[in-house]
C-alpha cells in the first residue's frame, strides 16, 4: 500500500489501524482532565471517589500530547462544567446542586501539564459526552477529521459517551489504552475492572483499543 492510499479512499473502507490514523483526518480528544476528577485535591476525590487510575494515566497522557504535536494531529479539550441553568433537568436531579467543575473554580481548571496550547480548541460540555449540545462535531468536520483518538477520564461514562456518539457520527474511533482510565467509590480495585469493562465494550462494539506506542507509530509511519 502505498504510502497516500489511506488518504483517498471513502471512510467506509479505512479499516486497517494505519489508514484510520493518518494525522491529515484524525483528531485527539482529551476529555475532562481537570483538576476536581484528577487531583487528590479535587472533589471527587472528596467524595470517595478513587481516581488513582485517572492520576496514573497523566505522564503517558503528556507524552502522547507532546507526539501529536509534533506530528500535526489536531488536539481538542474537553471540559464539563456544572451549571444549574445549563444542565438538563434530570442532571440537577439526579446529581443536586453543582458543586463540582464549576466555572471559574480551581477545580474546573485542567490538570497541570494538561493545559490547551494555543490555537487548540476547548469544548465546554453540561453533559456527560462531549458532542451532546457542543461545537465539536462542526469542528472536525470542517477539518475533515475521520478519525478521533479518545483519551482522559471515564471510559464507562464522559469518554464512553463521547465514543458512543462519534461512532455513530461515523467517526472512526481509537483508544489507546493507556491514556484512558475510570474511577468509582469502591477502591482500586473496582476502579480497575469498570475500566476493563469499558475498554472490552469499545473494542467489541465501537473501535480498536490499542498502545499509545502504536497510534505513535502509525502516525509516525505516514510521515
Amino acid at each position: 500500500m502505498g504510502k497516500c492510499a489511506g488518504l483517498h479512499k471513502p471512510s467506509w473502507e479505512l479499516c486497517e489501524l494505519k489508514e484510520q490514523l493518518h494525522p491529515s483526518h484524525t483528531a485527539l480528544l482529551v476529555t475532562d482532565m481537570q483538576n476536581d476528577f484528577v487531583s487528590p485535591e479535587g472533589k471527587m476525590a472528596s467524595f470517595g471517589f478513587e481516581n488513582s487510575m485517572v492520576q496514573a494515566i497523566v505522564p503517558a497522557l503528556k507524552e502522547f500530547l507532546a507526539e501529536a504535536r509534533e506530528l500535526g494531529v489536531l488536539v481538542v479539550h474537553g471540559r464539563v462544567i456544572n451549571d444549574a441553568a445549563q444542565n438538563a433537568p434530570s442532571w440537577y436531579a439526579f446529581w443536586g446542586e453543582p458543586v463540582v467543575t464549576l466555572e471559574g473554580s480551581w477545580g474546573a481548571e485542567f490538570y497541570p501539564g494538561l493545559e490547551p496550547f494555543e490555537g487548540e480548541p476547548v469544548v465546554t460540555k453540561y453533559a456527560y459526552g462531549s458532542f451532546e449540545g457542543t461545537n465539536l462535531d462542526r469542528i472536525l468536520r470542517r477539518r475533515d477529521i475521520r478519525t478521533l483518538v479518545v483519551t482522559g477520564a471515564g471510559s464507562l461514562i464522559c469518554s464512553g459517551d463521547t465514543i458512543h456518539r462519534g461512532f455513530a457520527l461515523g467517526y472512526h474511533i481509537v483508544v489507546p489504552e493507556d491514556c484512558l482510565a475510570d474511577f468509582s467509590t469502591e477502591g482500586p480495585e473496582w476502579s480497575r475492572t469498570i475500566n476493563e469493562v469499558g475498554m472490552y465494550i469499545i473494542a467489541h462494539h465501537y473501535g480498536k483499543v490499542v498502545s499509545s506506542a502504536e497510534i505513535v507509530k502509525a502516525w509516525r509511519d505516514w510521515a
